[in-house]
């Protein structure tokens, strides 16, 4: 199952890239969503505890993707 599982995540990773998303853009987001999926499964169906300085951490991942977005706009 695990092999199933990283090859589909590095051919939809590769779908990606050839629609034009930059790599950093796609990769940023590919590793921001893993990290934050799992500190968020980690609290909701492992009884881990997640402080409030986790979830801001957790936000300052969501806004450096999306910032690292936008600086690719221009």
């Amino acid at each position: 199952m695990v092999i199933v599982g990283y090859g589909s995540a590095f051919v939809a990773l590769a779908s990606v890239l050839k629609l034009g998303v930059p790599v950093s853009v796609a990769y940023a987001i590919w590793s921001g969503a893993g990290v934050a999926l799992v500190a968020i499964i980690g609290a909701a169906f492992l009884n881990e505890s997640i402080t409030a300085v986790q979830l801001g951490g957790i936000a300052l991942i969501i806004g450096g993707v999306v910032t690292l977005e936008m600086g690719g706009a221009h």
